[in-house]
């Protein structure tokens, strides 16, 4: 014998009822069914609505014209069908005409007693079940309709009832044995021994279903639905989310609890008590074999899912005559259910100063107030401090009945969620070790339940990157993305660009930009836009890690950075303002970073793709000092005063270097000497000096204004005038045996930036067209220094350097 049950999203048109139908025929031909179902798609909660507007005093008529538009539609495609649905039709005239009645008088009453509700509820079933035992009909399949009378409920909740099992199994037998080989039932209700309807829930067609099972000593309960069955997290908020093969009973009861609305969590009682297994299928696509549900999984997985549930609010006693006080634990409990407030998870803290638990957000209030009477006299002689509540919140639970046997998965399960700057509120786990639940911020769930799961579930690196400036660099930092998707995807690396900025518009997409149209994207797509709207991104996406990557010069977005960083946001950047605003700043990003579990990352600040920043961090954590540093830390000026070298005017030179793309988008920002004068100050900085931009000693390559008034275009122009002065400085190294170099150093704490004569026969003597080239001194090494040389200037060198830097942001999973 099997149990089937079909829930609303089965049944929401005459294609659902043929498909189920379909369903139940092929089982049928096998074996004696039978069929649960709940109501047509969506009218459970239009009964509901109907109630609530009647209660109001308001016109329910447009929610009961919808029920009956729904139902006529499928009872009209079954006439189309071939089908004589007069009996059909004069049920759901006469159950509109009643309804209709029946709420006028509770619009009169201004309240809805719960036998009425009840009665109102069930009436949704009551056709289903009806319209499916004459599509099996059509079908030529022996199908009987029965009422629930063979579900007698076992108290007197009318509302949330529970089934006689023992009861069901006699009053069952009797209806199979007159030989029908599909019996249909309503699901969601019982009758009484006084013929009245008793709910069994929300969501109470499962629980009818595994009742009906429970009592014949079914071979198996299939519960069909529109999913596949149960998931390792819920797949419209995590997109490689996969498909359960198997579950036990405890973990299928953890995970539907908790969120997963697979199957009500009441419904696995008495599949479990009878061991019963259960199948979860999808209506829609029934050769998929979805979750089997049965009390032992066979696999060894140590966690099955991650499950959320949403609309929380936690709640705190505290207080110190709380402590060693006999029975408080009773009393909130009692207090509660005396409310028929379900609690849904409770903490007590190891000192018994308080106690925290969650109930649904809509019962907060409720709940609340409950606790302040019951525990009045405490509050007013201050035994009790408080009595708190935090609403918005959730609860992201791990399920796995493997987990006791595996160390360390709680330990994961907070530090991904660290990692992913999600504030743990409350952490609770029950003696089973079945499941731990995590009490988050409602903003921050998705992220939570996206950060477990890639810590338990993924071996892909994640890294969601919102790019501001798309010159030069930031246009050959896109490509470089797109040529390494394969290779990255290779090694297991996930890389999408979810936003592009330039200085005036913004493009954000739902999933990733197309990376070889996005210039005409951003272009048509894009708007204007706020620092505020880039910071909304990481909510509006529902972003894990996300990193934004500056390839501006703007110092007003490098201000901003502590609070990119404090927002949750990883920062990577050539811009090298920020690194070079005063020091207080300078510490401010390193401490937001830490403290916001950020990374912030410049390594091109200084050599594009030199590894100078990584190599300086790691000679100074190992004890290493700095005593003399000297470098070529432009690559526009290395090619610049190389070409000088090969005869070229300095005009000339400027003017080649800028067609090459080595300079910056204005060259004067090379020529003044500030850019090495940054990157001089970031050096020294990393190295443990306490110095400001204003303390570097800068000799600019041409006067200070020199040339100001000048557009871009026009400046090589302008530069002739110095091509004489540049001729004979040239000259002058020359016949000294030395080249003209422009040159940072740093030596006994001071810092400077100017031309020098260096001899060719030194380091920085053969360092030129476009080479940068650092010459450190050091405790270790001395005195032959540590040279460090390689090209350090062009839009491919630095966006090849960014690169690195992005995926070091990647998010990993943590080692399984």
């Amino acid at each position: 014998m099997l149990v089937q049950k079909f829930g609303g999203s089965s049944l929401a048109d005459v294609a659902g009822f043929q498909a189920s139908g379909a369903l139940i025929r092929e089982y049928a031909s096998k074996e004696p069914v039978v069929v649960v179902l709940s109501a047509v798609y969506g009218v459970t909660n239009l009964l509901i609505e109907a109630i609530d507007l009647a209660v109001a005093g308001e016109d329910a008529e447009s929610a009961v014209a919808e029920i009956g538009r729904r139902e006529q539609a499928i009872i009209d495609g079954l006439v189309a069908e071939g089908l004589d649905a007069a009996e059909l039709q004069r049920v759901l005239d006469a159950r509109q005409e009643r309804l209709r009645k029946r709420l006028a008088g509770i619009s009169l009453l201004e309240n809805c007693p719960d036998e009425s509700r009840a009665e109102i509820l069930a009436s949704g079933e009551n056709l289903s079940s009806r319209l499916m035992a004459e599509v099996l009909r059509l079908q030529q399949i022996d199908a009987r309709w029965s009422d629930s009378d063979v579900l007698p409920p076992a108290n007197d909740s009318w509302l949330d009832s529970l089934i006689d099992i023992d009861a069901a199994r006699d009053a069952l037998q009797a209806r199979l044995a007159e030989g029908a080989r599909v019996l249909v039932l309503p699901g969601f209700h019982g009758r009484n021994a006084a013929g009245a309807y008793q709910l069994m829930g929300r969501n109470g067609s499962d629980y009818s279903a595994a009742a009906v099972a429970a009592a014949i000593n079914a071979r198996s309960c299939q519960i069909w639905k529109d999913v596949d069955g149960f998931f390792t997290a819920d797949p419209s908020l995590v997109s490689n989310a996969r498909v359960l093969a198997e579950v036990s009973y405890a973990e299928a009861m953890e995970l539907s609890f908790y969120g997963a609305g697979v199957i009500s969590s009441k419904a696995l009682a008495p599949l479990a008590a009878a061991q019963i297994p259960c199948e979860i299928r999808n209506t829609y696509q029934p050769q998929l074999p979805g979750t089997q549900v049965h009390g032992a999984a066979s696999s060894a997985a140590a966690v099955r899912g991650v499950s959320l549930l949403d609309h929380v609010a936690a709640i705190t006693i505290a207080g110190s005559g709380l402590r060693g006080q006999v029975g408080v634990a009773h009393r909130v409990m009692g207090a509660l259910a005396q409310r028929k407030i379900s609690v849904l998870l409770i903490v007590q803290s190891s000192s018994e100063y308080s106690i925290t638990l969650c109930v649904r957000t809509e019962e907060a209030d409720t709940a609340r107030k409950a606790l302040e009477d019951e525990f009045h006299f405490e509050l007013l002689h201050g035994l009790v401090s408080a009595i708190t509540v935090q609403a918005e919140r959730a609860v992201v639970t791990l399920v796995g009945d493997g987990m006791k046997h595996n160390r360390g998965l709680a330990a994961r399960f907070l530090t991904a969620n660290s990692a992913a700057g999600v504030n743990v509120e409350v952490i609770a786990q029950g003696s089973t070790e079945c499941a731990i639940s995590l009490v988050v911020e409602r903003g921050d769930a998705v992220a939570a339940t996206r950060a477990s799961h890639t810590a338990f579930f993924s071996h892909t690196s994640h890294i969601d990157v919102i790019l501001l400036g798309c010159g030069n660099v930031g246009a050959q930092l896109l490509a470089q993305f797109e040529r390494q998707r394969e290779q990255l995807a290779a090694k297991d690396q996930e890389l999408k660009v979810r936003a592009i900025a330039n200085s005036r518009q913004l493009l954000v997409a739902r999933d990733e930009i197309d990376l070889q149209g996005w210039q005409s994207q951003l272009e048509e797509q894009g708007k204007p836009y706020t620092l505020e709207q880039v910071l909304a991104i990481k909510d509006q996406l529902g972003l894990l890690n996300p990193t934004i990557v500056d390839c501006t010069t703007d110092e007003s977005l490098a201000s901003a950075y502590t609070q990119l960083l404090g927002a949750g946001f990883n920062v990577v950047c050539a811009n090298k303002k920020a690194n070079t605003l005063d020091m207080a700043y300078y510490r401010s990003l390193r401490e937001t970073a830490a403290a916001n579990a950020c990374r912030f990352l410049y390594e091109t600040n200084v050599g594009a793709g030199l590894p100078v920043i990584d190599t300086l961090l790691g000679l100074m954590r190992s004890g290493d000092q700095l005593r003399v540093f000297q470098g070529i830390l432009s690559g526009s000026l290395s090619m610049i005063f190389g070409l000088l070298e090969d005869g070229h005017s300095f005009s000339d030179a400027v003017a080649k270097a800028m067609a090459l793309g080595f300079t910056e988008p204005d060259p004067r920002d090379d020529l003044s000497g500030m850019d090495v004068a940054r990157k001089l100050l970031i050096i020294a900085r990393e190295v443990g000096l306490n110095l400001e931009l204003h303390d570097i000693v800068v000799e600019p390559v041409i006067a200070s204004g020199f040339a100001s008034d000048a557009e871009v275009a026009d400046l090589p122009e302008r530069l002739r005038a110095l091509d004489g002065e540049f001729a004979e400085k040239v000259k002058a190294a020359s016949a000294a045996g030395a080249v003209l170099r422009y040159v940072g150093r740093i030596e006994a704490g001071q810092a400077r930036v100017s031309v020098e004569a260096v001899p060719a026969s030194e380091p920085l003597g053969s360092i030129r067209d476009g080479e940068n080239a650092l010459v450190m001194l050091t405790d270790y090494y001395q005195p032959i220094p540590m040279v460090l040389r390689g090209y350090g200037a062009g839009g491919a060198v630095t966006a090849a350097g960014v690169f690195a830097d992005v995926l070091r942001t990647a998010w990993r999973p943590l080692d399984q």
